[in-house]
């Protein structure tokens, strides 16, 4: 039947004779284009290969990984940080301490602290390391931590681990998830830019077995083997990893219809991995579940790959704003559930994202006055409600240290 249509359709045959080289042009310029941006930063960073990697500089680490981030992989690089986070909750002396301080008594208050810990990861990451709001991010996150740590409730290795995630997690999400894996230069630049970080926060290394490395990927490999030792040895259940892992996935799932809301707590809790899975006491689930969120990802991996051009630089993706606004204080580009610190603008509240919230019966940005700050944020603020505007001359100190140091060089040449 279907041969004799096409013979006796002339305009059938003309289309055909057109779309078929068309879309072979486009799959071959997708293949052509695809690679195209880890050439051109193997060929900008590491013109004389490994040989490179020893002088790489934190400026030059943030450039790979902010092209990363905002052009490679939008989408799985940005949400591979905020797992990472979610990660250091199978660990039992952080989630028992985080229960304890009462941040999450109501869904509400534990988005808040998820925004402001959101807040200092995206300003110190996609800012320039020298940039004055990169080093007020992590002046804040020192004063945060430091009373923690002077109590001995926050120990070296739970920062160590948590910085370990923030390194590591990105390369594991893309290798499993996304068109390609990173390149040697492009984890070289991974364990730069934290290994700088990890100074920042005078985060000792002295379990590592070395106490020089040769360049940012002999410094991950190091990591990645002790991040692996610790968490099979304090990955273990407990009560308060659930009760902190049951709020942030209510916070996760908070704009998810409730008819699919079952179904969305159960795609998170197979993406966690089977030793965080019952670290966390979640269920395990029919292999069904597995194979339909490995199948949907590993689609979107070969469309990608083969039928995609690569994200042109127009399109790049904005996690911070570019600067404060009027008042001088910074209004937050996304929210997860709650809309702190975002600004009520037309598009936020009447555009296509902001139905779907509406139907759901979330807030949106400028609901309820200004209760979820959308006015924008200052440094001094962030954190829990009973530490705002204080810590001020510590961070001060801190900004003083750190403004002192070559925070744009290589971490490993200084050392």
């Amino acid at each position: 039947m279907w041969p004799h249509l096409i013979e006796d359709n002339p305009a059938f045959q003309q289309w055909t004779l057109l779309l078929v080289p068309a879309l072979l042009g486009y799959l071959c310029l997708v293949l052509f284009l695809r690679h195209r941006r880890a050439r051109d930063l193997q060929k900008r960073f590491s013109p004389a290969g490994r040989a490179s990697f020893a002088r790489m500089t934190t400026d030059e680490a943030h450039a790979v990984l902010e092209d990363l981030t905002e052009l490679e992989f939008p989408k799985l690089f940005g949400f591979s940080i905020i797992f990472a986070l979610f990660k250091t909750y199978g660990i039992p002396s952080v989630s028992s301490l985080l229960v304890a301080t009462g941040q999450l008594a109501d869904t509400e208050t534990a988005s808040k602290r998820i925004a402001d810990t959101g807040v200092l990861l995206l300003e110190f990451a996609l800012n320039a390391p020298t940039s004055e709001r990169t080093i007020q991010a992590i002046a804040r996150m020192n004063f945060l931590h430091a009373r923690y740590q002077k109590a001995g409730k926050i120990t070296n290795d739970d920062l160590l681990y948590t910085l370990s995630l923030f390194a590591l997690e990105p390369s594991r999400w893309v290798e499993k998830y996304e068109w390609r894996c990173l390149t040697d230069l492009e984890l070289c630049a991974c364990g730069t830019f934290w290994k700088s970080m990890g100074d920042a926060m005078e985060i000792s290394y002295k379990h590592l077995p070395s106490r020089e490395w040769k360049d940012g990927l002999h410094w991950l490999h190091e990591v990645e083997g002790w991040s692996k030792t610790y968490e099979e040895s304090h990955m273990v259940p407990a009560s308060t990893n659930k009760q902190l892992a049951d709020s942030h996935v209510e916070i996760l799932c908070i704009n998810v219809p409730p008819r699919f809301l079952g179904l969305c707590k159960k795609m998170i809790s197979v993406l966690l991995g089977e030793r965080l899975r019952k670290a966390m006491m979640y269920p395990e689930f029919p292999p069904t579940y597995h194979v339909l969120i490995n199948g949907l990802l590993g689609a979107r991996k070969l469309v990608l790959r083969h039928c995609a051009l690569p994200r042109p630089e127009f399109m790049r993706k904005r996690y911070i704003p570019s600067g404060p606004n009027s008042a001088g204080r910074y209004n937050s580009v996304e929210y997860l559930s709650y809309p702190w610190y975002v600004k009520p603008s037309l598009g936020k509240r009447w555009g296509p994202r902001s139905w779907i919230t509406r139907l759901v019966g979330r807030k949106l940005p400028g609901d309820d006055g200004n209760r979820y700050a959308s006015e924008g944020w200052s440094f001094t603020e962030l954190g829990p409600q009973a530490l705002k505007n204080k810590g001020i001359e510590d961070m001060s100190h801190t900004r003083a240290h750190l403004t002192k140091k070559s925070r744009g060089g290589c971490p490993f040449a200084m050392a």
